[in-house]
């Protein structure tokens, strides 16, 4: 089968999934919530801070992979003008009658 058809009925599945364990998640706050008072949400300070930086973390990953590959890509680029540019001065040493054959072909 199609390998898109795979990844979109996973992410499919992924979005779904997210979307029933934030509920449940939810109902269960507001539960404990409303049986211990406020002295539920009390600890959970460290957690947000620890979850709050492996956030962070794993955005700098992806912004750094992100540029990496940018570079690369550029310099991807740069090489291929330069390979073009050395191709076209080599032409220049070929006699002229096969120059313009050269320069024509696609």
């Amino acid at each position: 089968m199609n390998p898109v058809f795979f990844g979109a009925i996973f992410a499919l599945l992924l979005a779904t999934g997210i979307i029933v364990l934030l509920e449940a998640g939810r109902r269960i706050g507001a539960r404990r919530l409303a049986d211990e008072g406020e002295t539920a949400a009390k600890g959970f300070g460290a957690i947000e801070t620890a979850v709050f930086a492996l956030l962070g973390l794993i955005l700098a990953f992806s912004f750094s992979g992100a540029f990496a590959r940018f570079d690369a890509r550029r310099h991807l680029v740069v090489a291929e003008a330069n390979d073009i540019g050395t191709v076209f001065l080599r032409i220049d040493l070929l006699p002229t009658d096969a120059q313009g054959t050269l320069l024509r072909s696609p």
